[in-house]
């Protein structure tokens, strides 16, 4: 079974149920695939041919789905391009996917460097009012036919390339079968949401472009109505919850920390919301605690990375009803179980499976992981080694559940002993002054490195670096404490709302050649 297949499948099956709530906007599942339909066959009139590469710096929006859709109804390459990114980064993510379309959101048109530097695009279309020289998407969509395109789809083709962040230099392209998607969407009725039905509402409080489109598909086969928003603000979205009856939620734990420390939310009624649904980065167990006390039990927790899209590992909500129990904070500090379709193991630095408890890298097995890096063989060689991607990822694995350390490369090493980031910041995050913090390593001459915690406090709240480094003191051995914390506004985040390690540490390394732990 092919996507394009459960695509128009399903919106017979849902017709005339609400897909889409965009603001005042409703769309019909009917209306949502005609849609597609239209788009997919007016780009097949642009020229557009099977395994052509389409790209889309759109924000959150209606038409991200629609465009999505229509890639998969004419076979064509999903190239996703976050909107966030500087022109210079998209100049080389569009040359080096070898992309001839872009469907563009208007605010986003000025980003896009001059065409001259981007010459393989053949076709330039603007989502709304269209400048000079630019396709206009609805007057596409107008005037092209709405019958199914023809011809049926190779699971095993490139379907998708997704760029990773760049951190570590060059972003680089990966890519994903076709059927990714369809795979993630069946891991996730499989494990993470098994319950979703048709009298859900979901809402996604990230970009489409990531972690949110992995929902699009299982959301579309069960009739679920999606809502979107383009803001993710508390005076928004807590409005917003209430308004659409949202059930579902979707969100990272930058987002869950600014929410529950925010005043007014205990006005808002979060009764109807029975599942939320966090990961991307760890969020600290004490803060965990207080959101749960304030949505109630309906914490779900994802741990995936782009190469293996989303499905790895799941904490599922019964797994957070440990209130009380020894296990509690061990528990809500692992990602769970892995997902049924996933293997997963824990390799020493010599290649070798560890025992039950010790630490090593994370490394996965399934048929949803990437397919290699785009024109990179030799680094794909070291990412994904006779099957198993290689995650990058130290964690441990006990009574079943996997644990997260930390990246590889990013743990601290003071006076030859091992520090990692993770476990510092789960206690600064627990003192109760502090909305969120960054632990890294910055050089030291006595210990080689030591530990700094970049702290962001919440508002009207006060603290010292004397106060936070004694409150690590009581809670961790003395070599793993902060010896200096720096107080910050905000902390930087990627597009995705990680929090930028390596940038908050590289002003410290820059006149070193070496940046020792990473």
């Amino acid at each position: 079974m092919d996507v394009k297949t459960i695509i128009s499948r399903y919106a017979e099956y849902h017709a005339d149920r609400t897909a889409i709530v965009y603001g005042d906007e409703r769309l019909t599942f009917r209306e949502v695939n005609e849609r597609s339909v239209r788009l997919a066959n007016g780009l097949r009139e642009l020229g557009v041919k099977r395994n052509g590469r389409i790209g889309t710096v759109l924000g959150n929006c209606p038409q991200y789905i629609e465009a999505m859709f229509a890639k998969h109804k004419i076979n064509a390459v999903d190239v996703i391009l976050s909107p966030r990114i500087s022109t210079a980064d998209l100049e080389y993510q569009i040359n080096d996917a070898d992309i001839n379309t872009l469907i563009v959101g208007n605010e986003y048109i000025s980003q896009l460097p001059e065409r001259s530097k981007i010459s393989g695009v053949k076709n330039f279309i603007a989502v709304s009012k269209a400048p000079g020289g630019w396709l206009e998407y609805e007057k596409i969509l107008a005037g092209a036919s709405a019958v199914e395109p023809e011809g049926e789809g190779d699971n095993q083709e490139l379907g998708h390339i997704v760029y990773t962040s760049g951190t570590t230099g060059k972003p680089k392209g990966i890519m994903w079968r076709r059927d990714s998607f369809l795979l993630v969407a069946r891991n996730i009725l499989l494990d993470l949401l098994p319950d979703l039905n048709r009298n859900d509402i979901f809402l996604g409080l990230q970009p489409i472009y990531h972690a949110v489109a992995s929902f699009v598909l299982p959301c579309w086969m069960r009739g679920v109505t999606q809502v979107i928003t383009p803001s993710f603000d508390a005076e928004m979205i807590f409005p917003l919850i209430e308004k659409e009856n949202v059930t579902i939620i979707k969100t990272i734990p930058t987002l869950i920390n600014r929410y529950i420390a925010h005043p007014d939310i205990r006005k808002y009624d979060f009764d109807k919301i029975h599942s939320i649904i966090y990961g991307a980065s760890p969020i600290a167990t004490d803060k965990l605690k207080q959101a749960i006390h304030i949505f109630g039990r309906v914490f779900i927790q994802n741990y995936g990375q782009s190469e293996a899209p989303l499905t790895l590992c799941c904490l599922r909500r019964e797994e957070h009803m440990t209130e009380g129990r020894p296990e509690e904070v061990a528990l809500l500090a692992s990602v769970g179980r892995p997902y049924t379709m996933v293997k997963l193991k824990i390799l020493d630095e010599h290649g070798k499976e560890v025992d039950n408890g010790e630490l090593g890298e994370i490394i996965v097995q399934s048929d949803h992981a990437m397919m290699g890096y785009l024109n990179r063989p030799e680094e794909t060689s070291k990412k994904l080694i006779n099957g198993w991607i290689h995650t990058g990822d130290i964690g441990k694995i006990e009574n079943g559940y996997v644990t997260l350390m930390d990246r590889k490369g990013e743990m601290i090493i003071s006076g030859g002993l091992n520090v990692y980031p993770n476990e510092v910041e789960q206690v600064v995050n627990a003192h109760p002054a502090v909305l969120e913090a960054c632990v890294f390593g910055v050089p030291d001459e006595k210990w080689q490195e030591a530990v700094k915690a970049a702290v962001v406090l919440k508002p009207g709240m006060t603290a010292t670096e004397d106060e936070m480094i004694e409150f690590c003191k009581e809670r961790l051995a003395s070599y793993k404490k902060p010896q200096s914390v720096d107080f910050m506004e905000n902390l930087p985040k990627n597009a995705q709302g990680k929090i930028l390690r390596r940038e908050l540490r590289a002003p410290y390394w820059k006149q070193y050649t070496r940046t020792i732990g990473g």
